[in-house]
């Protein structure tokens, strides 16, 4: 009996101890399953989908292309040319958005020559304005540029680069286009020393003048003291006073411009009067670096025959038809000494 009971007791033991033994290696297993690293499941969630984390405006950039078009090959040192601007859409079969500023536009342009200005203009009203372009389509504007003057004539090379914007204002890199080369030439005009102010001071009044305010700019209807009194040309200014000129007599009429505001002059005349004819007109850019600064517009006529007729003058932004013009109406009486 009591060897039985040893032998029970033993075998009791064996039970409970192979019991302990076999749940060890369970244990060790479930235990790689609770510590796992979690940087190897980014690391395999950014291999399985990387566009997750790209920005859908970058994405948009390789649609996008930036064309040119100068209105003009070369310039005069000092004077303001413009650029035709396209930011095209290329894409086939995606639409691209992008904000834009509705009258400072020529904020959003850059060039990455420092001797090439882009001209900028004062704003009543500016609003952000969303952009979309269909496949194919593009967002146009004309950027009015400026080159200082130069010494001698060269060529000056850059490049316009366009910078959209988001709908919470933030500006991205800007998008370029290919160089554009522009001729600065300097005339032989400019080369000669400019007289001292002090002298033009001396000159004695002419009565064959209309006083005019030049405002420090140079303007060929200006009286030149070189010329007698009798061959000054006649400039007039203020259309509140009627012009008064014999036939054959050629006379001015001088305004004040800023093209880099986007606002030019436009003249017409009476279809069908024969009193004057119409000579052509020039812009006189200002004699100062300043940027921004006014110049002048001449348009030239000759007197014809004895009459009166008008010539009707609107200051206007091609882009605004619907905006109410500035106006200057000026009276002309052509008559017999």
């Amino acid at each position: 009996m009591k060897k039985n009971t040893v032998l029970f007791a033993s075998i009791l033991f064996l039970l409970v101890f192979s019991s302990l033994f076999l749940s060890v290696p369970v244990v060790r297993a479930e235990e790689p399953l609770q510590v796992q690293d979690p940087s190897s499941e980014d690391e395999t969630a950014e291999v399985q989908d990387p566009l997750q984390v790209q920005d859908p405006v970058q994405a948009q950039d390789s649609f996008l292309k930036i064309q040119v078009a100068p209105d003009q090959n070369s310039v005069k040192g000092g004077m303001m040319f413009l650029i035709h601007a396209q930011v095209l859409n290329s894409s086939s079969d995606t639409s691209v958005e992008f904000w834009t500023n509705s009258c400072s536009y020529e904020k959003h342009w850059v060039t990455d020559n420092a001797a090439v200005f882009i001209q900028s203009w004062t704003c009543n009203e500016n609003t952000l304005e969303q952009v979309t372009l269909e496949p194919g389509n593009a967002y146009e504007k004309n950027i009015i540029l400026y080159i200082p003057k130069k010494d001698k004539t060269e060529p000056v090379t850059f490049r316009l680069g366009f910078k959209r914007m988001s709908e919470n204002g933030d500006v991205a890199e800007p998008l370029w286009s290919d160089p554009v080369t522009m001729n600065v030439f300097v005339p032989e005009e400019k080369k000669e020393a400019t007289p001292p102010p002090a002298a033009v001071s001396q000159v004695p009044d002419q009565t064959s003048v209309t006083p005019v305010e030049t405002n420090g700019m140079p303007s060929s209807a200006v009286a030149n003291p070189a010329v007698p009194a009798g061959s000054q040309p006649l400039v007039f200014q203020d259309p509140g006073v009627p012009i008064k000129v014999s036939p054959g007599k050629e006379f001015s009429i001088l305004l004040v411009s800023n093209p880099s505001t986007g606002f030019g002059w436009k003249m017409t005349l009476p279809t069908d009067q024969k009193t004057l004819t119409f000579l052509g007109s020039e812009y006189v850019a200002p004699q100062t670096t300043m940027m921004g600064a006014p110049g002048q517009e001449v348009y030239k006529f000759k007197a014809l025959i004895s009459g009166e007729t008008k010539a009707d003058f609107v200051y206007v932004r091609p882009w605004e038809p619907k905006v109410s013009p500035t106006r200057k109406i000026f009276t002309i009486l052509v008559q017999e000494n």
